[in-house]
Parts: C-alpha cells; sequence; structure tokens
C-alpha cells in the first residue's frame, strides 16, 4: 500500500509540460509505503555498494556512496518491512560524514531529522530498487559507520540505461581527497581533468530534494530522491562556463520523481563513478528543467534536460572498493542513444529556428545495391554547407511520431526515437557551381539498417519504384515526399591552409634565372572504413577550382564492396580540380574487383584490413579517420600526427 496521497505539485508541473500528466496520473499508487519481501533480500544480498542522498547544513542535496567492507556484499540488512540498516564503509570527505554530523550537533541536544534515500543498483543483472525515508541512528562501531533507516516509500525501477558491469570486491583503496570546493565562489569552475572525468562518464547518481511549505508538508511532507541516470559516456555535458553541467532526460517510467522534485525545489546532487580506478566526482548545485525550445536551444534536437549549475563539489581519488573485474568489457545498454552535443559544442553549425521551417523534397534516388543508395533532396532555400558537414533531418512528418513505449527489447532504439536524424552530404549543387541560385540541393549516401525505421522506409520506397516506377528514381519530386531540415551540422572538415604556415619550396624559372618561394602540396591521410567514406566525397567534390592550393591526398578504404565504393569515388573525384592528386588503397576480402576510377588515380589493392603498421608508414598534415567506433580505435593506434576522426551512431 503506498504512504503517499498523490504527485507533489511539482512532479505534477513536469508531467503537465512533458503532456503525459493523464497518463500518470494515478501512477503515485506504485510507489509502496514499505520495503517488498524481494527488496529487501535485494539489499542484503546483492549489493557492494548503495548511493544514497542528504542534506547539508544549507539543505543542499549531496549523493554519497555507502559501501560494505572491502567491497564484499552482505553489510545491509532488514529486519523488518520499514527498516534498512547499513554497516557502511564511509571514507574521509564522503558528504554523509558532515551531513550526519550536521543533524546530530544542535544547541539543545535532540537530532535534527534526517531524509535520506538510496537507490541498489545490481549492475551485473541491471536489477535496480529505490528507497526513501530517514534516519533513525548513526552510531560509530570501529572504523564503519551504522546507519539505521526508517523506510516509507519503495519502488522498483526499470533496467534501462544501466552499463552491465562485473564488479569484483577491491580491498586494497586508499582514499584521498584531491578536490575539495564546498562553496564554490560564482567565478570558480571545475578543473579541465575533472571536466574530462565527467565527458568519459557513462554512469551518474542523481539526488534530489522535495521540500515541502508549511501548507503542503500535511499531504505532501519533505523527502529525499536517488537515481541512477546513465548513457553512452559523454551523455552528461559540461557547458562553457565550466560550473553548469547538462544532463538529457530519456524516457523512462514517466513518474518524473527526481525532476519533479527539482521543479519544486531548485537543487540537486550528481556522483560520478570510476569503476577502473575508484575515483569518485560529488557535485552539487542548483538545478533547473528545461523542456521544449528552451532545452533545444542549449541541446539541439533534445526535448527535455536538466541543468546543474555546481555550487560545491568533491573529488576522492581510489575510495570505491569495487572495480570492473580485469579482462571483461562494459556492456553498453542498446536504449543508450547517442550522445548529442550542446549547441556551443558545434561552433560551425547551424540550426535553424521551428518557428521558421525549412523543409526539403525528395528529388531523386540512386541505387548502388542491396543495401546502399544515395537519396537527393531539394529545398528552396539557399543553404550554406561546407564539404564533409551533415544534414539534421526531422522525419516525422514522412513517418509519424511514435507512441510511448516503455520498453521494447525487440527494437530498443524506438524507445528514444524522435525521427531525427543525421547524414553525411556526400553531394551538394552549391560546391561546383557558379550559379548563385536560391535553391539548393544536396545527396546523402546511406546505408540500409536493419530495423531501422527511416532508412526501412526510404529504401522500401526506393525498392518499389525501382519495380513499378524507375522514372520516379530519376525525379522523385511528383511523390512529394517532404521532410524537415533541422540544420547543418559538424566539423570534420577540411580545414583552410594556413598561408603562413607549411613547408616552403624554391621554385626556378629557367628563363628569367630567378627563384621564388612557394609551398609545398598539402598532404592529407583519409582512412575510410566503409559507408565512412562520405564525408571524403564531399571532400573532393567541394574543394573549389579556384584554389591554388595542391593536394596529395591518400585515401585508405576498407570495404566488402570495393567495385561500388569505387564508383562513387570516381564521380566524386570527376568534379575536383586537377590540383588533386589522389592515391587510393583499397583493403578488401573481394579480391577480384573493376575500377571506374580515371587514370589519373594511383589504385592500389590489398587483401584484408588496414593494420596499425600499414598506417604508421605514413606522413601526412592532418590524419582524418572515418568509420564504425571500433575501425576507428583500430585506425588511429598506427595513425601519426595530427588525427580527426569522425564516428557515427543509430
Amino acid at each position: 500500500m503506498s504512504s503517499l496521497n498523490g504527485w507533489h505539485k511539482g512532479e505534477r508541473a513536469i508531467q503537465q509540460k512533458l503532456g503525459f500528466h493523464g497518463a500518470v496520473s494515478q501512477s503515485w499508487t506504485q510507489i509502496e509505503g514499505e520495503m517488498p519481501e524481494q527488496h529487501q533480500k535485494f539489499y542484503s544480498t546483492c549489493l557492494p555498494f548503495i548511493p544514497v542522498t542528504t542534506l547539508d547544513s544549507m539543505g543542499r542535496p549531496w549523493s554519497s556512496i555507502l559501501a560494505g567492507p572491502d567491497g564484499e556484499i552482505g553489510w545491509a540488512s532488514s529486519e523488518t518491512y520499514d527498516q534498512l540498516s547499513m554497516r557502511a564503509e564511509v571514507w574521509d570527505g564522503d558528504p554523509l560524514k558532515a551531513n550526519a554530523d550536521y543533524h546530530a550537533d544542535t544547541t539543545d541536544g535532540s537530532p535534527r531529522k534526517m531524509l535520506i534515500a538510496g537507490i541498489g543498483v545490481e549492475f551485473s543483472t541491471r536489477r535496480r530498487n529505490k528507497f526513501a525515508g530517514s534516519v533513525k541512528a548513526i552510531e560509530k562501531q570501529g572504523g564503519l559507520l551504522v546507519i539505521c533507516t526508517t523506510v516509507n516509500e519503495a519502488i522498483g525501477n526499470c533496467p534501462k540505461y544501466i552499463t552491465i558491469r562485473n564488479l569484483v570486491p577491491f580491498p586494497y583503496t586508499k582514499p584521498r581527497v584531491t578536490h575539495q570546493e564546498i562553496n564554490l565562489p560564482q567565478t570558480g569552475c571545475l578543473p579541465s581533468h575533472l571536466i574530462a572525468f565527467i565527458l568519459a562518464s557513462d554512469t551518474v547518481f542523481l539526488g534530489s530534494s522535495y521540500s515541502a511549505s508549511e501548507e503542503d508538508a500535511p499531504r505532501f511532507p519533505s523527502h529525499l530522491g536517488m537515481n541512477h541516470r546513465g548513457g553512452r559516456p559523454g551523455f552528461v555535458r559540461v557547458r562553457d562556463d565550466g560550473r553548469t553541467l547538462v544532463l538529457p532526460d530519456y524516457s523512462g517510467n514517466r513518474m518524473m520523481s527526481s525532476l519533479g522534485n527539482i521543479e519544486a525545489t531548485a537543487l540537486a546532487s550528481l556522483t560520478f563513478p570510476s569503476f577502473t580506478n575508484g575515483s569518485l566526482l560529488y557535485v552539487t548545485g542548483i538545478a533547473h528543467n528545461l523542456v521544449g525550445t528552451p532545452a533545444q536551444a542549449i541541446m539541439p534536437s533534445q526535448n527535455a534536460l536538466t541543468t546543474i549549475e555546481i555550487t560545491g563539489y568533491i573529488f576522492i581519488e581510489d575510495a570505491l572498493p569495487v572495480r570492473q573485474h580485469e579482462g571483461t568489457e562494459p556492456q553498453r545498454s542498446m536504449y543508450a542513444p547517442p550522445v548529442k552535443l550542446l549547441k556551443e559544442e558545434q561552433a560551425s553549425s547551424t540550426y535553424f529556428s521551428t518557428e521558421d521551417t525549412i523543409h526539403a523534397t525528395l528529388s531523386r534516388i540512386e541505387l548502388h545495391s542491396s543495401d546502399l543508395a544515395t537519396f537527393t533532396f531539394e529545398s528552396p532555400h539557399k543553404l550554406d554547407i561546407i564539404p564533409g558537414q551533415a544534414a539534421i533531418l526531422d522525419f516525422t512528418s514522412f513517418l509519424g511520431a511514435l507512441p510511448y513505449r516503455h520498453m521494447a527489447p525487440e527494437n530498443p532504439n524506438l524507445v528514444n526515437d524522435d525521427r531525427i536524424r543525421t547524414w553525411t552530404i556526400s553531394r551538394c549543387s552549391s560546391w561546383n557551381s557558379v550559379e548563385d541560385g536560391v535553391n539548393t540541393s544536396f545527396s546523402l549516401t546511406m546505408r540500409l539498417k536493419p530495423g531501422g525505421a527511416v532508412t526501412g522506409a526510404l529504401f522500401s520506397i526506393a525498392n518499389k519504384l525501382s519495380e513499378v516506377r524507375p522514372g520516379f528514381l530519376e525525379d522523385s519530386r511528383p511523390l512529394g515526399l517532404a521532410v524537415t531540415l533541422v540544420g547543418i551540422a559538424g566539423d570534420f572538415i577540411i580545414e583552410p591552409p594556413d598561408p603562413h604556415e607549411g613547408a616552403k619550396i624554391a621554385v626556378t624559372c629557367d628563363e628569367e634565372q630567378t627563384s621564388v618561394q612557394g609551398y609545398a602540396p598539402r598532404k592529407l591521410l583519409w582512412v575510410a572504413g566503409g559507408i565512412g567514406i562520405t564525408p571524403f566525397l564531399a571532400m573532393l567534390s567541394g574543394i573549389p577550382f579556384s584554389c591554388s592550393t595542391e593536394y596529395e591526398i591518400t585515401l585508405l578504404l576498407s570495404t566488402r564492396e570495393p567495385e561500388v565504393m569505387l564508383s562513387l569515388l570516381s564521380n566524386a573525384i570527376k568534379v575536383a580540380p586537377p590540383e588533386v592528386k589522389l592515391t587510393v588503397h583499397v583493403f578488401s576480402h573481394t579480391e577480384q574487383f573493376e575500377s571506374s576510377l580515371p587514370a589519373s588515380v594511383s589504385l592500389h589493392r590489398h587483401s584484408g584490413r588496414i593494420t596499425s603498421s600499414f598506417l604508421s608508414d605514413f606522413k601526412a598534415e592532418c590524419v582524418y579517420v572515418c568509420g564504425p567506433e571500433a575501425f576507428e580505435r583500430e585506425a588511429i593506434q598506427g595513425v601519426v600526427g595530427k588525427v580527426r576522426r569522425e564516428g557515427f551512431a543509430y
């Protein structure tokens, strides 16, 4: 039976903003007033540590980590449904120590009521349960703290966004506080290496507080919250001020208890753990939820997010008494969407106002193989696109919006599918045209993704037209298939030459017997894995004929379809200026293939895959790498010099 009397005003407000207040109006009844027996057993027998939220002397939440001695389980116990006791190891610097002292130290000797909330996450199975209540007693026993809590809220959570890890006890920790700013000055910010620590994290524990007004307290008493947030590494971003964190909100159970607390009491805490070296970053700060246009102004294409302006932080090294088992790798949740960057992180990107919608109409389709095609779109606007950039398209009008789904085990990507997709532009009408027209056509060369909603629909249309109306492949405009152009993004482009740098060479003219200083050709190394060739097609096509700079470009291409890829490359090199000298090395298990490249291109064939030793033989001004994550990771191991990467996901 629930101990609640409904959703408090903050929860109702955020549910209303997100448009599902009606759907979850009675979901508060799922929050029980005591722990089910399985929760009691879970906390007692499955967990080496439990993150908890408590308040400091200023009423700010902090997310602490309570752990069993030496990282072992069995340190928590529950004798009754509303009692949870923890014999915890709490290291110096963890906020719980100071917060407990504050609640115990009063002028009249009577302790203040100490609220607490916690979450148990079994990382090997993705099980998680939450509790909230108050601290009944705290006492020291040797080097441990015995914390007895009274639980009045308990609920199980779904496993989405939890990264599976094989954690093992690590009893040899030597915790040391290396940074501590309990009250960060207004002009203060995080050190750069702590920002890097956040950007490498895929897990964070989110603490929140609901401070009830005197009027609301009888029905909705004050309480704390603790939750888990997970994603791909870097899903939490840091703003340019170095003190404001941005936490995107992914699709969940729609109860919005954490964001509801923040909506009512604008405070939050985050703790980032490292499961490889045991470091912990604790932050607390002022929090705000943003929905719709305000959210997208900070993180384009993200409908809801929370900003946390840090007012205090602590960094402790070698504290967490469990570690990722050596020789094992984390298993990312398939529900985790790709990382979204902040608008300020994309200086060369352009996002169009939702008030001035720009449409693009499908105008041409080229089928290269059963799962590779180029789709060309036309926009009635003049678009400023740099070769190597990508188009961000919203296919909602084309496919329709997806209804809410809590889980989708058959295709986890559907849960957070906003119908927005990003593809590198492989060809653009403005790159080689001398006309100053107002229209722009751009082409997207893409691979059919198994189970992909957008590519599946586009290839289905292409294949059907090929069968019954092949003329519509050449001119698809009569179909009237229009999408919304959200923006042009990306900085994976050829950097312009610096006239003050580069290798100078002496050029002698025999007739005049004079010597002048020129510049050596720009030497670039491009490394492409499969469809990762698309930005290089754009770069080739986009080098202007008016450019006096010579280019010596070496392309290393790993592909299962050499003939198809070389055909695409041939079309791009045909429109490149004569100052471009291209050498292509094709790596493929397909030993026999025809080449459509012009004679000016030097082609070399290799069997198998690109190796790091092969890459190390090349010297270039800059190395550009594009392909699947595993391909890029292996490729850059052999790279010498400056590297630029452009990966792709989902």
